[in-house]
């Protein structure tokens, strides 16, 4: 005889994992709409698979903790492999009957954590599965942890100076402000005669320069008579006297007709 098991959900999930997260990754593993979600999370334990082996049973298990949902597995009584009857129905078809059928708790909510933690804890001594370590317990192993360094520092070139003392020369005071008062301010406006001036005075050569004599003709100095540019014409001709400038083909063709004057008459 094979035990069989029951699988449960009762709405809790793992440490660290946001509800709402975990609620769409199970809408995903069963394909379940959101009246069924709010069935499973309702805080009541509710039958996910009934009479299942236990690779079944640890399958379950391995999905929805993926998913970040604690899972309860329980052993079936009275139940064996010869009685089981077998079922067709897929487990999103099974959620959706649940979602329909009336609540009924399994465990109270006072013992509702302890009794998943224990039944997980069972389930966790079959192979290949993963372990729930107790609340508080070390994550790491004595071996994985890092180790702690303890250095000795040599400080026997260090000394503390006495309190307020300056730790660098002291800076030089600025110059003293010079001197003012042999000066004294002019009026506006006013010229300041000798007040040098920064800039360099311009002194150019004019060595090669001469003055010409009064009525030096400068005709050699004016620019050239613009020279008329050469251009062929032996291609153009005049059209003659009345002649038509443009060819038929690029004359215009409307004629306008003329507005009928039947209905008018002159009178006196």
């Amino acid at each position: 005889m094979d035990e069989r098991y029951n699988v449960y959900f009762a709405g809790q999930v793992m440490d660290g994992c946001d509800r709402g997260t975990v609620r769409d990754a199970l809408a995903k593993v069963f394909n379940a709409d959101q009246p069924t979600l709010d069935k499973l999370f309702s805080g009541k334990a509710q039958l996910i698979k009934r009479d299942c082996d236990h690779p079944t049973a640890l399958k379950y298990r391995e999905a929805m903790e993926r998913a970040g949902a604690i899972v309860i597995i329980s052993v079936c009584e009275g139940v064996t492999t010869e009685t089981a009857p077998a079922r067709a129905m897929t487990a999103a078809d099974k959620i959706a009957a649940l979602a329909a059928a009336p609540d009924k708790p399994l465990y109270s909510s006072a013992t509702l954590s302890a009794t998943a933690q224990a039944l997980a804890a069972d389930a966790d001594a079959g192979p290949g599965g993963l372990a729930l370590a107790p609340s508080g317990t070390d994550v790491l192993r004595e071996n994985e942890r890092a180790q702690q360094i303890t250095r000795e520092v040599d400080t026997s070139a260090i000394a503390l100076d006495l309190p307020a003392k300056r730790l660098s020369e002291e800076s030089p005071l600025p110059p003293a402000a010079p001197d003012t008062r042999h000066l004294s301010m002019a009026d506006v406006g006013e010229l300041i005669p000798n007040l040098t001036s920064l800039e360099t005075p311009l002194s150019p050569s004019i060595d090669g320069m001469a003055l010409t004599a009064p009525g030096t003709d400068f005709s050699d100095c004016a620019a050239p008579a613009p020279q008329a540019t050469p251009r062929d014409l032996s291609a153009l001709d005049v059209a003659p006297a009345g002649g038509t400038l443009l060819q038929e083909q690029y004359r215009r063709r409307e004629h306008t007709a003329a507005p009928a004057t039947d209905h008018i008459s002159l009178t006196d």
